[in-house]
């Protein structure tokens, strides 16, 4: 009772206390408005911090009649001063734009205050996205919430015009105070003061353009677009014609002070033209990219607008958003060449702090993009006199550039040719040397500086000691530009170029050193590099190649299950019919009654599986710690017919042998597979033969496809799988227990089949035989090659059973590295010793020069095979 009277009472005191305040801010803000002045209301402490209100007017958007003069109404405020000017001040919008719907809106009330908002961009980007995330969305106070837009003005400041009541202003200037006023832009409010206003604001979109529906194709004709006095282009009016045609939806997801903001190529051009005969209306419109980065989606005049989704191709986020980065890949194939860009820029820079847009030649000179970009990363060879003093603003305004071989170099540090064409250098960068990497034709000559002010260290080297990187700061004013110039093409891979596959593999074994280069680089240039965090956990969708399949799983556990849940030691499962059960550490929730996932392609997979029950049952998750969990507590109970198999899109912690993590990105194909032996047959009396036999399976799944037979894929013993003997591709675990004289094994498998980067894949190969030998082999994905390895594993495993070993070790030596190589056995006697093969139980059986063979086991010793080394361990 007595807590409950407290609990009422505090209630009761803060909302007297929150009364109190705000009457505090009304009768200051009403004071100012009864001088017949301005009420200015400024923000501390964000780059006009203590400075009075006269000081912050004179760099403002507004001009004064005469003389200021400052009465401070309001200084207890823990962020704010309140003050008045006098005499008014007067903003005339000509140069202004209007807002999208101002003209629509309703006429204003004749209590409605005008009011002139600026903001800048935060000087600390980082701090200023960590608070906008710190404050609960019910705290929050929406700027757009507060009245009605109705101009706005690039630039620094940036303003905006708002037409609202007495009550809004006091609750703007009190979230102002409390640090929860947000408009969804990487903008911060400084600055709130009531104005007068003259003259009136251009419409972006010409309110003139009479807008129809698209034509049927055979009135086209008959129909046209009328054609504006001052010749806007033409996707100026595709654009108005698509914003009115689509009004009650745009209005929702899209609004032009999202154009106001220069924070975003996609915004800025929203419609890229290329007309397609007569200017009578036939065009062809595609949209630029979204603030997502995606694919541009074409927009053909002959088909309904309306099938095309505004939330698709208008994706404009409601949080706060993060500095560009823009790629130049110049005017020839520069589509192509920006994807390849920024995939490898999106294996580098951290994805929470930086969105990746393709910066066109022609918006070079038309779209406002330096204020907003944090990093300009220059990928052409070619260099065009209309971009170069452009780029060059940027880089004396403080801009940051990476460059990649580009003529933009020149202009600043002198260039001595080496090569004519891209060839391959050996570079020496920092804690990295010899590298080999793709070179540029030219390096640098330190002391040739072509900007005055300019600082030029050089970085990286070649093997002849000549400078093939270097970092270049200018000083001016206030700001230091930084680029990194580079004639190391670190933005190419291995199968950029066409060479032989000597070259290929030298570049290949590079990968991961270039990637570690690349972002070593992006670091000194001040951007957030990825710390590979981990992606968050997501439920099991279970899949089954019939329903009869998953009925009969369902029927075997069902008396296991309490509340749906199935407990087992580290790993328990909860099966459910429910979409959205939150995943914990250690419950994954398994939706049973779930659809395809979008990630995964379980018909591609059941196209590919040609087993009697071996993995007909599918636990698929998108992101899970590993797979070899998921099964353990199902190994004893599900019947003969049903074949359990885990698969990940990606694992967080997946695990080798020994302990060892198990890099598991997206692209690589993950599972675990139960596996039922008996005891007493020729596989259960050698289990160990069992990751012999999948290493096998996989090579034999991809080189068992018509036209993929000549790839040098190879096995390493004991469990991995190689490109030649120059790179790892995969590897296998596996773990076994014996119940009912059956032995119960989960085989984990992970390959690369189409994650390029940072080392090697199975598609790479794909590419680099298509390039070498002029042919049109597809690329093949996870679910084709899983589906094809698991039925490889059923063949082999019956095969064994049925022929024995000797059988199967032919099949192994066919594809192993190991035959006949000599090695060194670090005994005590420290001898050489001969690979002669496997021995009955899959050990590996070697030969020493007396003749006496030896049998090492995996467990007991340690192997690196590609350096001729077993080190005997003494237990």
């Amino acid at each position: 009772m007595i807590i409950s009277i407290g609990y009422v009472l505090l209630l009761l005191f803060r909302s007297w206390s929150e009364k109190r305040r705000r009457n505090m801010f009304a009768l200051a803000i009403k004071k100012g408005l009864g001088s017949k002045g301005n009420v200015f209301i400024q923000r501390l402490g964000t780059g006009q911090a203590e400075s009075r209100a006269q000081d912050v007017v004179r760099s403002s958007l507004v001009r004064s009649t005469g003389p200021l003069t400052e009465t401070t109404l309001m200084e207890g405020a823990r962020n704010l001063v309140i003050s008045s000017l006098h005499p008014m001040l007067i903003i005339n919008l000509h140069e202004w734009t209007e807002y999208l719907h101002a003209r629509d809106a309703e006429p204003a009330d004749e209590d409605c205050i005008t009011v002139l908002i600026e903001a800048s961009r935060p000087g600390d980007a980082g701090k200023f996205l960590q608070h906008e995330l710190s404050v609960a969305s019910s705290y929050k106070v929406h700027l757009l919430t507060l009245g009605t837009m109705q101009a706005w003005h690039s630039g620094v400041p940036f303003g905006m015009v708002m037409r609202c009541s007495l009550d809004s202003l006091v609750t703007m200037a009190m979230a102002m105070n409390d640090d929860t006023l947000t408009m969804d832009e990487d903008l911060e409010v400084h600055s709130v003061m009531t104005i007068a206003t003259e003259g009136k604001p251009s419409n972006l979109f010409s309110p003139e353009i009479t807008v129809t529906d698209v034509p049927a194709p055979d009135e086209r004709e008959k129909k046209t677009t009328e054609v504006l006095p001052d010749q806007r282009p033409m996707k100026d009016k595709v654009l108005a014609s698509f914003i009115t045609k689509h009004n009650d939806q745009i209005s929702e997801t899209w609004s032009n002070e999202s154009l106001a903001s220069a924070s975003s190529v996609g915004r800025m051009d929203m419609l890229d033209m290329s007309e397609r005969g007569s200017v009578d209306g036939e065009y062809a419109a595609s949209f630029a990219e979204s603030g997502a980065g995606e694919r541009l989606s074409e927009l053909d005049p002959t088909e309904n607008v309306q099938a095309f989704s505004i939330e698709d191709n208008l994706k404009f986020s409601s949080v706060p958003k993060p500095p560009n980065v823009l790629v130049y890949t110049g005017k020839i194939d520069s589509v192509r060449k920006f994807e390849k860009a920024r995939a490898v820029l999106q294996q580098c820079l951290c994805p929470e702090r930086y969105v990746i847009y393709h910066l066109k030649h022609e918006d070079i000179e038309t779209v406002p993009w330096i204020e907003n970009t944090a990093l300009l990363v220059l990928a052409t060879k070619k260099k065009y006199t209309d971009s170069g003093s452009v780029f060059m603003d940027f880089f004396r305004s403080g801009g940051r550039i990476i460059s990649f071989g580009c003529g933009f170099d020149a202009d600043i540090v002198g260039q001595t040719l080496i090569h004519p064409e891209s060839w391959i250098t050996q570079l020496t960068y920092s804690i990295w040397s010899d590298v080999s990497l793709i070179s540029g034709s030219y390096t640098y000559n330190v002391d040739d500086v072509k900007v005055d002010g300019c600082t030029v260290m050089p970085l990286g080297y070649d093997k002849e000691q000549r400078v093939s990187i270097v970092k270049v700061t200018v000083e001016r004013k206030d700001v230091v530009g930084c680029a990194i110039l580079s004639q190391v093409l670190l933005d190419k891979g291995a199968g950029d170029l066409g060479v032989t596959p000597e070259i290929f593999n030298t570049l290949k074994k590079s990968n991961p050193e270039r990637f570690e280069i690349i972002m070593d680089l992006l670091t000194s240039l001040g951007m957030e590099c990825t710390t590979q965090e981990h992606p968050v956990l997501t439920p099991a969708k279970l899949l089954a190649k019939s329903p009869e399949i998953k009925s009969s799983f369902m029927e075997s556990i069902k008396d296991r299950l309490s509340s749906g849940i199935l407990k087992f030691g580290g790993q328990s499962l909860h099966f459910t019919d429910e979409e959205r059960i939150p995943v914990q550490e250690n419950l994954l929730p398994v939706q049973t009654a779930s659809e395809k996932p979008d990630t995964f392609n379980i018909d591609c997979y059941l196209d590919n599986l040609s087993t009697q029950s071996l993995g007909n049952m599918v636990f698929f998750v998108e992101v899970v710690p590993t797979t070899m969990t998921i099964l353990d507590g199902l190994l004893f109970s599900v019947p003969d017919n049903v074949g359990l198999l885990a698969i990940a899109r990606q694992q967080t912690s997946g695990k080798g042998r020994g302990g060892n993590s198990w890099l598991s990105p997206v692209g690589c194909a993950m599972f675990s597979l139960h596996v039922r032996v008996p005891l007493e047959s020729p596989l259960g009396r050698a289990v160990s033969f069992l990751q012999h036999i999948t290493a096998l399976a996989v090579v034999n799944s991809v080189c068992g496809l018509p036209g993929y037979q000549d790839f040098d894929l190879r096995l390493k013993w004991p469990n991995d799988i190689y490109y030649g003997a120059q790179m790892k591709l995969g590897g296998i675990i596996v773990k076994s227990t014996i119940m009912d004289g059956l032995i119960h094994a989960t085989i984990g498998c992970g390959f690369n089949v189409d994650n390029s980067n940072p080392t090697i894949c199975i598609n790479d190969l794909v590419d680099l035989t298509n390039q070498a030998q002029g042919r049109d082999l597809p690329r093949l994905t996870t679910e084709q090659l899983i589906g094809r390895t698991v039925s490889q594993i059923e063949a082999l495993i019956d095969r064994f059973q049925r022929e024995g070993m000797d059988s199967f070790r032919q099949q192994y030596y066919a594809r192993w590295l190991h035959s006949n190589s000599v090695v060194r056995l670090q005994t005590d006697g420290d001898q050489e010793v001969t690979v002669r093969g496997l021995d009955e139980y899959g050990y590996l059986l070697v030969e020493t020069s007396s003749g006496e063979t030896i049998s090492v086991q995996p467990d007991g010793n340690s192997f690196d095979m590609m350096k001729n080394l077993i080190t005997l361990k003494h237990r």
